[in-house]
């Protein structure tokens, strides 16, 4: 039987983690649980009123966001798998019957196994499953429900879904082996845990079974809809992108298109939650970010395959949209 710690970022969310806690409890592969508070107003382990001998829980002294939360679990998993998981989030049935699956004798070793997920967005509106703009790089491939390996083209493809930090089952090796965590930032701290995770893999399995439900409250207090000066965080997590491209022509060969992607439709998706008056010099550092991760040879593979990134790269650095 597969064995998994659960490693849970929270602050001031008890409500979260009495809906999330029992459920874990009910999992027999669950063998440690690893609350890691980041300063909560209230201690979460007394906010939240719940005991039980696989639950470790951790708190920070000051507040410094998800990643480094997420960093200090990590640090004190003790079983063969991890899985992250926020608080403010669900499982769903299929997660037990996931983890019924990877423990199987005939189930190949994996540094991750990547699995589908619901958007509370998409329910609303009564299509359950992820975005659009994830679900279609879903479609076209003949991913099913039992855990198979991803080939590497399907994993340069996979890569373009969103950041999240939730929807893989890691072995707790590969990650501590490949020095993977996440940037201890306080937003976008997720996106290296996600990229060099990709990069660094040799062994991925996919499974579309959705085994969580995010929630997505788009006018709330989440650290992911603040607009203010610390969204210029994310050049430190783009710059461990930047220098692990540049240090591997193979990972450069595979990732690059989807690398590049990622930079233009981020830095985008930011400039749109900004401040008015950070816009400008938000701009102009991105500019600067992406004029120095592409390389020459790197700006000639994409041209090859991609003119049409290749007109956005220019069309980006000439002042324009990408």
């Amino acid at each position: 039987m597969l064995t998994l710690s659960v490693v849970i970022p929270v602050w001031n969310d008890p409500e979260g983690l009495r809906r999330l806690l029992p459920q874990l409890l009910d999992l027999p592969q669950v063998a440690q649980i690893l609350v890691c508070d980041d300063a909560s107003d209230e201690p979460a382990r007394r906010a939240t009123g719940i005991e039980d001998d696989r639950i470790t829980w951790l708190r920070s002294k000051e507040q410094k966001g998800a990643g480094a939360a997420r960093n200090m679990g990590l640090a004190k998993v003790t079983s063969p798998h991890v899985l992250f998981f926020d608080s403010d989030d669900i499982l769903l049935p299929d997660l037990a019957e996931l983890l019924d699956d990877l423990g199987q004798p005939e189930t190949p070793e994996f540094d991750f196994c990547l699995f589908s997920h619901v958007d509370s967005r998409m329910r609303a509106r009564g299509t359950p499953g992820p975005l659009d703009s994830d679900a279609k790089h879903w479609k076209g491939h003949d991913f099913g429900p039992t855990p198979a390996p991803m080939p590497p083209e399907a994993a340069a493809r996979m890569c373009r879904i969103s950041a999240y930090p939730w929807n893989k089952i890691y072995r707790t090796g590969f990650l501590l082996e490949a020095g993977i965590r996440c940037t201890e930032i306080m937003v976008h701290n997720d996106v290296e845990l996600h990229w060099q995770s990709f990069y660094r893999a040799e062994n991925i399995l996919v499974s579309t079974r959705a085994c969580a439900e995010h929630f997505v409250a788009e006018d709330g207090a989440r650290l992911t809809n603040r607009s203010g000066a610390e969204r210029f965080e994310v050049f430190r997590a783009l710059e461990g992108l930047r220098k692990s491209m540049m240090a591997d022509r193979h990972r450069a060969d595979r990732f690059a298109e989807a690398t590049v992607e990622f930079y233009l439709q981020l830095v985008h998706w930011i400039d749109g939650t900004l401040e008015p008056e950070l816009r400008a010099p938000f701009a102009w550092k991105a500019r600067k970010f992406v004029q120095g991760a592409i390389t020459p040879p790197i700006f000639t593979l994409i041209a090859l395959r991609n003119p049409t990134l290749a007109a956005r790269i220019n069309r980006f650095l000439s002042g324009g949209a990408p």
